[in-house]
């Protein structure tokens, strides 16, 4: 003969389930419950987790598959154009990649954007691409990007695809995050500002933020530097910055700059920051005459060795030797004779083997001399000659 029965709909099944484990649970301790408790809620955490990153695995693994088909279609034509050093028309890029502009924007942009990436960083060494603007428009790249800053979507990632190309968009759509509270999301965007700005191009890299002095601030200053020159666009007075700048290594990082952008009275100019109180803008300073290879700076440089700092008596060893005018024979053996530190005399006698024939003839007497071993001699030859091998 049948029980009774009874019909569960719904929340009723939950909770009917609930009761029966309850109703099970019940014969044992409460130390034995919570025992189990944890293991369920466990397995239940790593099931989820299992879920979540095989979504995601397979995700980056669908992502990669569609990205190797769009370097084998599309690749070779945009390698072809980004190193093409004049201009090119639209008609002329469309033929060269073999396809036109409405069928690039049916593609992902994104895709787009990360292979322009790629082949952009395989060309480091050009701060300016003549062609990648254009190409940014046609391929739809440029507006896939601004869509997403638009859209506030993964824009730590855009930013960083945007600093890598760069092509311009719209100041209104990178507006809204150079107060962001996210600090990565607010640097890049500062950092990006200058590329796609007309009217203030240096505005947010040269004032003197609360933030402090980033590692990636200098290589970010020059490209930007070099991508307006290259578009001849005119530059920050360099002198201005370096006066108006309360930071040091700011103060450092204009000063440094000068000989490549700055103009010939900029570059005289240095020579003040010889006697500079900064360690660091003195140093930045010598380095920089030393660039830019000033002959009539050399008197100076000597005249104030004896009064620096040891690493700036260094640089100014290695800026003399640069300049090379074949004149401080002497100097250089007097630097040796009457410093204490063994750094600083490893770099005189580097100097002085590299500077002239008569600069490795004083290098061999006092090798002969007997201050320091010969092994010490011999170190510094072999690390100039594999040098001067490297050179040729």
């Amino acid at each position: 003969m049948e029980g009774p029965t009874a019909i569960f709909y719904g929340w009723e099944v939950v909770q009917y389930i609930r009761y029966m484990i309850n109703a099970y649970l019940l014969q044992f301790p409460w130390q034995v419950r919570i025992s189990f408790g944890i293991i369920m809620l466990s397995v239940l955490t790593i099931t989820i987790l299992f879920f979540l990153f095989s979504h995601k695995a397979n995700k980056r693994w669908r992502d990669d598959t569609e990205f190797e088909k769009y370097q084998q279609r599309y690749e070779s034509g945009l390698r072809d154009i980004l190193c093409t050093e004049e201009k090119l028309s639209r008609e002329e890029m469309e033929y060269i990649c073999r396809h036109d502009r409405s069928q690039f924007h049916q593609a992902d942009g994104m895709l787009l954007a990360r292979l322009l990436e790629k082949l952009r960083m395989e060309q480091t060494h050009k701060l300016y691409i003549p062609n990648m603007q254009r190409l940014c428009r046609l391929t739809g790249v440029q507006e896939a990007l601004e869509t997403n800053l638009l859209k506030h979507k993964d824009v730590e990632r855009t930013l960083q695809i945007l600093m890598y190309l760069p092509c311009r968009v719209s100041e209104g759509s990178l507006a809204v995050y150079l107060e962001n509270k996210d600090l990565r999301i607010r640097e890049l965007a500062r950092a990006y500002f200058g590329f796609c700005s007309k009217t203030e191009p240096f505005a947010m890299v040269t004032r003197d933020a609360s933030e402090p002095f980033n590692l990636w601030y200098p290589t970010v200053f020059h490209r930007l530097c070099g991508w307006h020159v290259a578009k001849s666009h005119p530059m920050p007075h360099f002198s201005s910055l370096i006066n108006q700048s309360k930071n040091e290594d700011k103060k450092a990082l204009f000063i440094s700059e000068v000989p490549y952008w700055g103009t010939e009275e900029e570059k005289r100019s240095l020579r003040d920051f010889l006697n500079s109180s900064s360690k660091k803008c003195c140093s930045a300073a010598i380095r920089a005459l030393a660039m830019i290879g000033d002959p009539e700076a050399e008197e100076e440089l000597v005249k104030n060795y004896d009064a620096l700092f040891p690493e700036a008596k260094r640089e100014t060893l290695r800026a003399i030797a640069s300049i090379n005018t074949g004149k401080q024979v002497e100097f250089f053996r007097q630097a040796y004779l009457h410093t204490t530190s063994q750094k600083t005399r490893s770099v005189v006698l580097s100097c002085l083997f590299k500077y002239s024939p008569e600069g490795k003839k004083v290098f061999h007497e006092l090798a002969n001399a007997g201050r320091d071993g010969n092994r010490f001699f011999e170190q510094i030859e072999i690390i100039e000659r594999h040098e001067e091998r490297r050179d040729r």
